[in-house]
């Protein structure tokens, strides 16, 4: 059994994927692939698309955000096209900037890590180019549910994953954080010089929560966030510790919608 993490960006440099293999009490790296375009990118996910994927990157942008850019699209917007707002700043910040899910995570009382918004800053370049990605792993056969509930690929935030671990550390990962994280990795010499790349740490991050989300134990989007959640993407973390992911045969569902 094999799960893979991606670690997106702009930047084949800063792209990273890294394949585990869990087998009993273990789960070995089994592979490390940077840097990464976005054609190799596509070529990865539809030649291991039969394993859970978890990708680093927003599957969408705000649905508010898409609805008030389409509103001004053609004039200026008038006061009957907005809502009422009182505090523009955190208007333009909270409800223009950020998705169901990112507000999800923000609220989470284990969580509480806030992702940027894909709407603004850089991250939004990032985000586009995930779209055209999703557009060829289509051409390949292979469907993205931005939700994450359906396919073998989804969304995660390694900040967001390591807050709900309890991982209280701050700044860049090494591969020495990870083996204390991940008791039960193995990491071959061969390997162990690709983590001196902060990127392949997070890919790694996401290669174990794409093992909670092939387990069910990751956290899904309830009723009322499932349709934005297929318009936006879902942002998929883990409430169980590490270490209930290895050698585990049944699953739990949190919020699963079928």
């Amino acid at each position: 059994m094999q799960t893979w993490g991606l670690d997106m960006s702009t930047s084949a440099r800063g792209t990273a994927a890294v394949a585990l293999e869990w087998a009993g009490e273990h789960a070995k790296v089994a592979s490390v692939h940077t840097p990464l375009d976005a054609a190799a990118v596509v070529d990865l996910i539809a030649g291991e698309s039969q394993w859970q994927w978890a990708v680093d990157v927003p599957f969408g942008w705000p649905s508010r955000y898409v609805e008030f850019l389409e509103r001004r699209r053609h004039r200026p917007l008038t006061s009957s096209d907005l809502e009422v707002i009182e505090d523009r700043k955190a208007w333009r910040t909270s409800t223009l900037a950020q998705r169901a899910t990112d507000v999800f995570l923000t609220r989470h009382p284990q969580i509480k890590a806030r992702p940027l918004p894909a709407a603004f800053q850089m991250l939004g370049a990032t985000a586009a180019m995930w779209a055209l990605i999703e557009a060829d792993l289509a051409e390949r056969g292979v469907a993205v549910d931005r939700s994450g509930m359906t396919g073998t690929v989804c969304e995660t935030y390694p900040r967001a994953a390591l807050n709900a671990w309890g991982w209280a550390k701050k700044g860049k990962l090494t591969l020495e954080d990870l083996c204390q994280l991940f008791p039960f990795l193995r990491v071959h010499r061969d390997f162990t010089g690709s983590f001196a790349s902060h990127d392949v740490c997070d890919a790694l991050v996401c290669a174990v929560v794409a093992r909670a989300r092939q387990q069910g134990r990751t956290l899904c989007p309830q009723e009322l966030d499932a349709d934005l959640a297929r318009e936006e993407g879902w942002i998929h973390v883990t409430l169980d510790q590490p270490h209930q992911l290895v050698g585990a045969r049944s699953t739990r569902s949190y919020g699963r919608l079928p």
